[in-house]
């Protein structure tokens, strides 16, 4: 199960188990709903009971992550992620921003003060992702100290990391220069489909909302599908009958890759690749 350090530091709240998948076996909505039927039928034969949606219904994200041009945030396991959520294709009034320190460590994630000036805004949560090892049927961790704000009108242009800096006080500690600009990342402007696939139960309370996220570039007159991400999380309910559980959605995960090894893609998360780094985890 996740680990937790001392009383000074975050606990892990989620516990996020993620498979990056081939694009291209995701070219339509009924390749989608054939992954469900198949995502049904290994739950059962593993013996994990898992209810599929009635009705899978998807939102349309717009997503673009930001950085110096030296990668001054990323050299330091950080990450700022601007995101826009659409329903029914149009647009919420308000902006998701994301900032994390992400790391191997448990204790580095943990250090990181995630604190911002928009104290009643900010909403944060502490991560154990649950990636694949080098093989299938594996599984390694990283941690993930998130605060998200939902902003309304920003400006989604390139801005001095001064400006960052103001809003979240604890980057100033860090030595970077604060007249550095952050810009999009590879100039990458994301469209994020993201699916509802339906409910994992583990046992004593523990459950888990199966999704399957679908990165495609913003390309006119054709479907461009960058990478697939089909996910998991689990709720740490901090009580001593739900070790058993946590551990039932380790084995699942670990032995759900078995089947889908034809399906597994390369690299470790969505963000490696925006960066062009599939090896560097984060």
């Amino acid at each position: 199960m996740s680990k937790q350090s001392s009383a000074a530091t975050p606990l892990v709240t989620h516990r996020e188990f993620k498979l990056l998948l081939r694009p291209e076996k995701f070219p339509t909505r009924r390749a989608l709903l054939e992954f469900n039927e198949m995502l049904e039928s290994i739950a059962s034969k593993l013996g994990v009971h898992y209810e599929p949606v009635e009705s899978i219904d998807s939102q349309l994200r717009i997503v673009q992550f930001y950085d110096t041009k030296n990668e001054d945030l990323r050299r330091n396991k950080l990450i700022f992620r601007v995101r826009q959520i659409r329903q029914g294709c149009w647009p919420d009034d308000s902006w998701e921003l994301t900032f994390k320190c992400r790391a191997p460590e448990y204790d580095k994630a943990a250090r990181f003060d995630t604190n911002t000036t928009f104290t009643k805004l900010q909403k944060k949560k502490f991560k154990e992702e649950l990636i694949r090892g080098e093989t299938p049927g594996t599984m390694r961790s990283i941690y993930s100290n998130n605060v998200i704000v939902e902003y309304p009108g920003i400006d989604v242009g390139s801005f001095p990391i001064s400006r960052l800096m103001e809003a979240l006080p604890h980057l100033q500690t860090l030595g970077l220069d604060p007249n550095e600009t952050l810009c999009v990342v590879a100039g990458a402007k994301v469209f994020e489909i993201q699916a509802t696939l339906g409910n994992f139960s583990f046992g004593h309370g523990v459950t888990a909302h199966a999704t399957l996220a679908l990165w495609a570039r913003p390309v006119p007159d054709r479907f461009e599908p960058l990478v697939a991400e089909f996910g998991y999380s689990t709720h740490v309910l901090g009580t001593e009958k739900e070790d058993k559980a946590q551990a039932a959605a380790d084995d699942f995960f670990k032995a759900l890759q078995l089947p889908l090894a034809d399906w597994l893609a390369s690299g470790s998360t969505k963000t490696a690749l925006i960066y062009g780094d599939e090896e560097r985890v984060g």
